[in-house]
């Protein structure tokens, strides 16, 4: 019955993400379409296409918020998982920091389609945005705001990150060493041990729910600095990124005879 309820558990989670998956998709062609659409003038009201793009953001911040209360349901059943996800690719895996993307990364994505950040890998990405000539460069109010929110970012995934490695050393080099080779002479199951590893579960928990509070409420930040054709433009070509790294890991896993090991690895 336990193996029954694991598989469930991990098919749950699959599907999860697999859906937040084909949201990305579904986002993304509404968001370019909203570009196209300011670009070409299909709408000549000023006031009508704010409120467009408003509503788009707002439905984009809420499919986020969505999808991360439905997957910290799911990590309380089995957390870990979301740490080594084996739905992802290898190459998405390597580039998680706590179960997702750095919040940081938002703000950078943010610099660099405004040209403010040359040292990028986004070039292609920006050749587009260009073409979009009411969204302009950052303001210097802007400019200071962003600098604001990107230093409390990083100072808070600073202190993330250290907790998260506090947790791995205390785990791993006092209580698990240690209960573990008691149990070995003792020739038994410690309970002290999954004593142990419940509670790490629970830390773990913490700090996966605390990293994607910090995520939400950094885009959420960003909404509120950015003008909406900006956040818009942010948004959509944040999901193009991660679409990206999706289809490059994948290839990457099939160059290295690792299909079939990620999910949906073969779709094209």
């Amino acid at each position: 019955m336990a193996e029954t309820g694991s598989s469930s558990d991990h098919a749950e989670s699959n599907r999860c993400f697999q859906d937040w998956l084909k949201l990305q998709e579904e986002s993304q062609r509404e968001l370019f379409e909203a570009l196209d659409a300011v670009q070409s003038r299909v709408n000549s009201d000023p006031q009508e296409t704010e409120r467009q793009l408003i509503n788009l953001i707002d439905k984009n911040i809420e499919r986020f918020q969505d999808y991360i209360d439905r997957r910290t349901h799911l990590a309380k059943k089995d957390v870990s998982a979301y740490f080594a996800p084996v739905w992802c690719t290898a190459r998405e895996t390597s580039l998680l920091w706590i179960a997702g993307c750095r919040p940081s990364l938002f703000i950078r994505l943010a610099y660099s389609l405004t040209s403010l950040d040359l040292e990028t890998r986004l070039l292609q990405f920006r050749q587009r945005m260009k073409s979009v000539d009411e969204l302009g460069d950052l303001s210097p109010q802007q400019m200071e705001q962003l600098e604001n929110l990107q230093k409390r970012t990083i100072k808070e995934e600073e202190r993330l990150t250290s907790e998260l490695a506090r947790l791995q050393e205390e785990i791993a080099d006092q209580t698990v060493v240690g209960i573990a080779m008691r149990s070995v002479r003792e020739q038994e199951i410690s309970e002290e041990l999954e004593r142990a590893l419940e509670k790490q579960d629970g830390e773990m928990l913490r700090i996966l729910e605390e990293a994607d509070k910090l995520r939400i409420r950094t885009l959420i930040e960003l909404t509120e600095i950015l003008r909406p054709l900006q956040t818009v433009t942010l948004l959509a070509f944040s999901k193009k990124l991660h679409l990206c790294v999706r289809e490059w890991g994948k290839g990457s896993d099939r160059r290295h005879g690792r299909m079939g090991i990620c999910p949906n690895q073969t779709t094209a």
